[in-house]
């Protein structure tokens, strides 16, 4: 037995010992006299309407259920208050979605408002109040000491329940304070109620029921282009956060985790398009990216198949609505979906899916913002593109595709940056030099030699060992920078490079020749080692040690060879 199924047990049972008895009690000392069906199933009518559309406060719910309990007391005392109290309250599990959590609900409100229908109605006999008196300020004085007995117990019983369970305590000063100003303006509307079915009778219900839910109606829409508002702020801040990164990659899991947050979606799968199909790049749920294992799947075919070829985003509310026409597999608690298509001027990225484990998850304005978010997404994932690529333009060679000179120096800083912090023991920098290359163009031509670094930035591209960088400084000059590499363990992957250059036959075309022929050509290599923090502690300091040793330990000394700096 789960943790949450022994605590709803527990709710339960003490429910169970305390409501049904009482009421039971309430029936048989507590039943008026007499008693109009119809207005007790009036008053069940509009508390089941008024929980059932609650008004949401700054994510709050806000239920005025008081407008039509208090009245149904004043006019019939204590146990009808309570039966439309207790039927009101079992109408919340019809509007939420999380069975197991509304259950508990039911058993923990239907509790604690049975108690607070007694300690309300002990207070108000307690001043004096009368049931059914048509005394105007003996009345308000009574239906004040019963409200206040009401909120000020309810926001002890909640306050305690949250203690006993080591919950965060629920309630600021200023969510108090908004609970006693509810109460205020809850009171003339309930005593209006209550004093009009005593002087007009049954129309009071249409005169007072349709501007009421009339009112509720237009603060939810209200409430709810607050929320459509908030979600276009939030989607704006995403996508300026979006504008800032610069790696392709990170803003997707950015585009798609921000998402993920926004909607309060069980999953969200982006799906990227190729040539006539999708294929599931990023998948997040749980909080978390996953990894989820989908087949290619074709224009047309499946749920997002479906949508790339109509170009058109989806709703679905429920599981059956897709069920029959999805390919692609989807797990067998997901009920809603909310698809887009991810297309701007003519070109398409993919596909965006929204998934959540309950139904009617999703809605329309949703949908819209959506779109909006989308193509935010769209502008970030082309301009990182171009970065990326001016980034790649100002890091490399634009012959070789090595890193260039400026970017080795900013690496070697870094490098020796960990050095000084400790984070490496050593760093050892090898610079390579091809033996006699002005003979190389000179004999054979500059695109011969062209061809000839080109292959050589390949071998020197294959032996970079992990965490390593290889890069062109110049000309016929090329550098390795390794970290914790000691001076010795530099030694022997130079000669191992020198060995392999050595043998390798490099292939270049006569373009001097009369006849272009292609011919194999070996050549040499000189190369200097120098290592920090045995030769030098600064970054420049050790290319300069290693342009030494390459020239004057290894140049000087005959060619293809290595050499070591010395101080």
């Amino acid at each position: 037995m789960s943790k949450e199924t022994k605590v709803t047990l527990f709710h339960f049972i003490v429910w169970l010992l305390i409501v049904p008895p009482g009421i039971t009690f309430l029936l048989a000392t507590q039943m008026p006299k007499t008693v109009s069906p119809l207005y007790v199933t009036l008053f069940v009518l509009f508390g089941l309407l008024t929980v059932l559309f609650p008004i949401k406060k700054n994510g709050n719910t806000v239920t005025l259920l008081m407008w039509i309990t208090l009245p149904s007391f004043l006019l019939y005392g204590l146990v009808i208050e309570v039966i439309v109290m207790q039927l009101s309250i079992l109408g919340a599990i019809i509007s939420t979605k999380n069975r197991q959590q509304t259950i508990q609900r039911f058993f923990v409100n239907s509790t604690m408002m049975f108690m607070l229908s007694l300690a309300s109605a002990a207070a108000f006999h307690l001043v004096g109040g009368q049931i059914g008196s048509l005394e105007f300020w003996p009345m308000l004085l009574s239906v004040i000491v019963y409200r206040l007995t009401y909120t000020t117990t309810n926001l002890g019983f909640i306050q305690l329940y949250m203690r006993l369970r080591k919950m965060k305590l629920p309630f600021s000063a200023k969510e108090i304070g908004d609970e006693y100003a509810t109460t205020v303006l809850i009171l003339p509307l309930a005593l209006s109620l209550y004093f009009m079915l005593q002087i007009v009778g049954i129309g009071t219900f249409l005169l007072m029921g349709l501007p009421f839910f009339c009112t509720i109606g237009m603060i939810r829409m209200y409430s709810q282009s607050e929320k459509v508002n908030g979600l276009l702020e939030n989607a704006g801040s995403i996508g300026t956060e979006l504008s800032l990164l610069t790696d392709r990659k990170r803003v997707t899991e950015q585009f798609v985790q921000q998402t993920c947050k926004l909607f309060n979606a069980d999953s969200v799968l982006f799906f990227k398009y190729y040539e006539g199909w999708l294929e599931l790049e990023i998948a997040f749920a749980k909080d978390r990216f996953v990894e989820l294992h989908y087949g290619s799947i074709p224009v047309g075919e499946g749920v997002v198949g479906k949508v790339l070829e109509t170009n058109e985003p989806v709703i679905y509310s429920k599981r059956k609505e897709w069920q029959n026409f999805a390919t692609e597999f989807v797990p067998m608690e997901l009920e809603s979906m909310l698809c887009i298509p991810l297309s701007h001027n003519g070109l398409t990225i993919g596909v965006l899916s929204l998934g959540s484990n309950r139904r009617n998850a999703f809605k329309d304005y949703q949908l819209k913002v959506l779109e909006l978010l989308g193509s935010y997404y769209i502008v970030a994932h082309e301009k990182s593109g171009y970065v990326q690529e001016a980034k790649v333009k100002s890091e490399r060679c634009a012959l070789t595709n090595l890193y260039n000179y400026r970017y080795l120096e900013e690496q070697l800083r870094i490098e020796m940056q960990r050095i000084h912090t400790g984070e490496l023991d050593q760093l050892s920098l090898v610079m390579l030099d091809i033996d006699r290359f002005k003979g190389v163009n000179d004999t054979y031509g500059h695109q011969s030699g062209n061809d000839i670094l080109c292959q050589l930035a390949s071998i020197l591209e294959e032996e970079i060992p992990p965490n390593g960088t290889v890069g062109r400084y110049g000309g016929e000059e090329f550098v390795f920078i390794l970290p914790n590499y000691s001076k010795q363990d530099a030694l022997e992957f130079a000669h191992a490079i020198r060995h392999r250059i050595k043998g390798h036959p490099f292939t270049i075309i006569q373009d001097l020749a009369e006849n272009k022929q292609t011919i194999e050509l070996f050549i040499t290599t000189s190369i200097g080692v120098s290592n920090a923090p045995t030769d030098t502690d600064d970054a420049i300091s050790l290319f300069r040690n290693a342009d030494r040793a390459l020239y004057i330990g290894a140049k000087q000394s005959g060619r293809d060879r290595v050499a070591a700096y010395s101080k």
